[in-house]
């Protein structure tokens, strides 16, 4: 027995001796240098169960730890992956470091690629085939995939995107690789928001290269990205819907929740309501998943009852882990309110909403936006103004439509000031009508509130107080309460600024005089210009000496009189005696106070947010209470352009006429005796935009007679045209080319006087401040700077160089750098693209200054812009135009190129497409210069020759 256990060790033992002597003889024979089945094998099996296996696991373990862990921005549309937030450092970033997956797989294909030709066995195509691929071992293609979905998680989506191009090229005898690598590249286009080479990624893919599950998963994902990238949320539902069902885990629930935000945003609410609960559902979704699905679930909830929504959600402010939630709860159950249209208890919750809020974010933001929206609509705008001027602070930068909600922001500040002037006037005249004795019994109640109000403050800020000194000090509770502070006035005579009690008597003596007042110059005026023409201006003494006469004579100073004290204390019935009206003088001030209000009111809701209807009652109100106001020509007029607006044809005739009537000198009544003002006014826009558009060409080209005919033309014609300004503006420009300086500058006084509130004030008055100031205007050769209107692009007889072989571009990253927009001149405005790019610039890039240069080839046209000093500042451009939300139109394609790449595109008559295969030739083999290592072994170019005699046959389909 024991002699037999012995044999079998020695058996064994030379069994693994053998073994091991076998791999040593076959491992040179299995270097990445010789190419035969059992090298390609053994390549692709210590690649896949070695280098790769590891970094592999580490990439499944980081990607579950980043979907499962990154809390999303649920007050905006989420993300269709948590990577995306890593092209914008505003959002939640996600957690996870990819770079070691990264070294895995460049290890692995700089240790295993295989890029030595087989010996040939024939002439067959298959053969032919087989020999042409640039990578011969059949497992590497997982390593490339698995880079380029590395860098894409690690936030390189440029970097991915060459590699995903690269690996798409190198594999092409592998079509599922080849659709999955493009479809990645589309999903990193996507992630810098970069649809236009998105949409060109995503095209190649047909129907039927989604051979397998995970290749449609992967296309319904990204397409579903790009279409809602592109605002086209119809298209993109069923996409999405198919990515929602097909995926797992954390995705699967963030999925569904961005799909219920899509049919929200289409109005499909049962749908919305469905998507949101299954974006909540599972026993491992996390509670903050849970809660805000459960929100949306009421905000899209379209049932006839809502009772039982509005209990569920005040069950839920009841729970202790919803504390920090409850601005959350109960802003949801002021949407449900305010959907079945009872702003009463949606104004409630809101304002609860505000009041419970901890956190002070975005939360609190929506309430106040929600509840100052109501007070909007409600034209009571001095309440509407604080909520959004409160919540713009707390809004990011890249909130969906927070432009909008600035420009409301900022045009609620100029209708609360009117509208609180508005208020408190006509206050003050009610109680100027009244008896004494009812005047000191409003003033007492006003009092009584005033102290009680004082009084609540009082103890709320002890209770705090006393709150937090116990927290603090960690000691028990004792019946002692704080000591109450004496308040005492400031009677010293301490600079005005500096006493409270003056200083506020200084504020309301300045409001009862002349209403609240925006901080700005010229506030006197009623009528203002922007810009100071005059070298004179009036004299302080000679303005204000009449008003300030009937000012007390130490208005600013601490009084030391006791009835001035008591007329300078709320708390007193001769505080607001003393701003009661009482003389003719005052009544009529009063009551100038209020027609200036109501006018500028109805011109701030007409112009700045086109409510019309709001508009017009507030002009209404101001020509019946006061119909001989100083404003009447002007409020005819707007009542004008309201109806023609509203192609109201018959009251827009009611108003012309009895402008007519009543002003037939005045510049409006000359302009309409024309029988056919009522037309030309519908067809001005058309017809002004034509005429510009030409005015402006025939500035292009140098024809400056031609601009001031035109102008002339329109100022004659269209003398109340909007547009007005911009013929002044190009017709000034003109005489600067001439050489006309002293008519250069009259054009621009005029533009500034006529239209001070315009896109030019800016620039003109900045050119008048430094003629002014003696500096002297320079004008190049010609009105439009290096333009090349008669270089060809493209032709097709010159698509090679003069010897006939293919451009030779050079791709250098420092090189200065364009962007080209190129666009069809038959379906895109080259001058309002020329003004939107212009416009864009100047809003957003403060100190840089970009050159814009308009040309055009045949049918096409394009507008470089200038001023990138080398690829990375263009790739910043770019991501800053993505994140402002500008869009350019459809047509209109982007091209980034070096300046010499574009310089040799014009000098040979290149086209773009010859430029665009170049470029991703060169993307593919920078991506496999990073990777791979330099081949230096001279001997190894002997085995890119074919044998024609060879001794060993070789069968291609020996991969596994």
């Amino acid at each position: 027995m024991s002699a037999f256990c012995v044999k079998s060790r020695y058996t064994s033992f030379f069994r693994r001796l053998l073994t091991a002597a076998v791999i040593v003889c076959m491992l040179p024979s299995c270097s990445t240098k010789k190419n035969t089945p059992a090298s390609r094998n053994w390549q692709a099996f210590t690649t896949r169960y070695n280098v790769y296996f590891n970094g592999s696991e580490h990439y499944k373990e980081t990607l579950k730890e980043m979907e499962d862990k990154y809390e999303d921005d649920y007050s905006r549309l989420l993300l269709t992956h948590p990577a995306e937030a890593r092209a914008d450092s505003k959002m939640p970033q996600p957690s996870g470091d990819f770079k070691r997956t990264i070294e895995k797989m460049q290890k692995a294909i700089q240790l295993h690629s295989i890029s030595k030709k087989p010996r040939k066995r024939s002439s067959s195509p298959k053969e032919k085939a087989f020999r042409e691929r640039g990578e011969f071992n059949p497992f590497l293609h997982n390593a490339w995939l698995m880079l380029g979905k590395a860098q894409y998680l690690d936030g390189d989506f440029l970097g991915a995107a060459t590699t995903f191009l690269y690996t798409a090229k190198h594999f092409s005898w592998l079509p599922d690789v080849v659709t999955e690598a493009r479809l990645w590249q589309a999903r990193c286009y996507c992630a810098l928001d970069w649809t236009y080479e998105a949409e060109n990624a995503l095209h190649p893919v047909k129907e039927k290269d989604l051979t397998n599950k995970q290749l449609r998963h992967l296309y319904n994902l990204v397409k579903a990205d790009y279409l809602i990238r592109t605002d086209r949320y119809e298209e993109a539902v069923p996409c999405l819907r198919e990515a929602a069902m097909s995926a797992s885990g954390a995705q699967k629930n963030r999925l569904w929740f961005l799909l219920g935000q899509i049919y929200a945003a289409l109005d499909r609410r049962p749908q919305a309501y469905e998507a949101f609960k299954k974006a909540g559902a599972g026993a491992a979704t996390p509670h903050r998943t849970k809660f805000n699905a459960r929100i949306k679930q009421s905000e899209v909830y379209s049932g006839n009852n809502i009772r039982g929504e509005v209990n569920s959600l005040r069950a839920m402010a009841r729970y202790e882990r919803n504390k920090e939630y409850l601005d959350q709860i109960y802003y949801a159950i002021g949407n449900l309110y305010l959907s079945r249209k009872d702003t009463t208890e949606a104004k409630k919750n809101y304002i609860t909403a505000v009041e419970k809020s901890t956190r002070n974010g975005i939360d609190k933001a929506l309430a106040q936006i929600a509840l100052g929206g109501i007070y909007f609509d409600e034209r009571e705008y001095e309440k509407a103004q604080p909520c959004y001027s409160e919540a713009l602070p707390l809004i990011p930068d890249n909130f969906p439509d927070r432009k909008t909600l600035a420009l409301r922001s900022d045009v609620l500040d100029e209708l609360a000031v009117y509208s609180g002037n508005v208020h408190l006037q006509d206050s003050l005249l009610t109680l100027a009508a009244m008896t004494h004795d009812e005047q000191v019994a409003v003033c007492q109640r006003i009092i009584d509130e005033l102290i009680k109000r004082e009084k609540e403050e009082k103890e709320n800020a002890q209770r705090e107080e006393y709150l937090a000194q116990q927290e603090g000090n960690n000691n028990p509770i004792d019946n002692k309460a704080p000591a109450t502070p004496n308040i005492s006035m400031n009677t010293d005579k301490s600079w005005y600024f500096y006493n409270n009690m003056t200083k506020n008597a200084g504020k309301t003596e300045f409001q009862r005089r002349w209403g609240a007042r925006k901080l700005e110059d010229n506030w006197r005026r009623r009528n203002k210009a922007s810009f100071s023409f005059d070298d004179e201006e009036t004299k302080p003494d000679e303005e204000l000496s009449d008003d300030l006469s009937s000012l007390p004579t130490d208005s600013i100073g601490a009084e030391s009189d006791n009835d001035q004290l008591k007329a300078d204390d709320p708390h007193n019935v001769e505080y607001y005696l003393k701003q009661i009206p009482s003389s003719p003088e005052e009544i009529q001030n009063a009551n100038d106070i209020v027609m200036e209000g109501l006018y500028n009111m109805g011109v701030i809701l007409k112009d700045k947010l086109e409510d019309f209807n709001a508009a017009r009652k507030e002009f209404e109100r101001l020509d019946s209470r006061y119909p001989d106001n100083i404003y009447r020509l002007d409020v005819y007029y707007n009542m004008y352009l309201m109806a023609v607006r509203e192609n109201n044809q018959s009251l827009a005739e009611s108003w012309r006429r009895k402008i007519l009537e009543d002003f037939p000198d005045s510049p409006y009544g000359q302009a309409m005796r024309n029988p056919d003002y009522f037309d030309n006014l519908r067809r001005m826009h058309d017809i002004q935009e034509e005429m510009y558009s030409s005015a402006y060409k025939a500035y292009l080209d140098n024809d400056n007679s031609e601009v001031h005919e035109m102008t002339a033309r329109m100022e004659k014609d269209y003398p109340l045209s909007p547009i007005l300004p911009k013929f002044v503006f190009i017709d000034a420009l003109s005489y600067l080319t001439e050489g006309d300086n002293t008519k250069f500058k009259d054009r621009l006084t005029e533009l500034l006087q006529k239209w001070p509130d315009t896109d030019m004030t800016d620039m003109a008055s900045g050119i008048l401040k430094g003629l002014n100031e003696g500096r002297k205007p320079h004008a190049g050769l010609s009105n439009s700077r290096g333009m090349l209107w008669e270089t060809r692009l493209s032709d097709p007889g010159s698509e090679l160089g003069e010897n006939g072989t293919p451009a030779n571009f050079d791709f250098n990253p420092d090189d200065p750098h364009y962007l080209v927009l190129a666009f069809p001149t038959d379906s895109v405005n080259a001058n309002q693209l020329l003004y939107d790019v212009a416009r864009f610039n100047f809003s957003s890039f403060v100190v840089k200054d970009f050159d814009l240069e308009p040309m055009r080839f045949s049918d096409i046209g394009l507008i470089v812009v200038k001023g990138f000093k080398n690829l990375a500042a263009l790739e910043h451009y770019r991501s800053v135009m993505a994140k402002s939300g500008f869009r350019l139109p459809e047509e209109v394609r982007p091209v980034m190129i070096s300046k010499p790449n574009f310089e040799l595109l014009l000098r040979e008559g290149r086209s773009f497409e010859e430029y665009f295969r170049s470029r991703e030739n060169n993307d593919a083999l920078k991506a496999e210069e990073d990777i791979l290592p330099q081949n230096d072994d001279p001997q190894d170019e002997t085995l890119l020759q074919e044998d024609e005699n060879p001794q060993e046959e070789d069968d291609p389909q020996e991969d596994f």
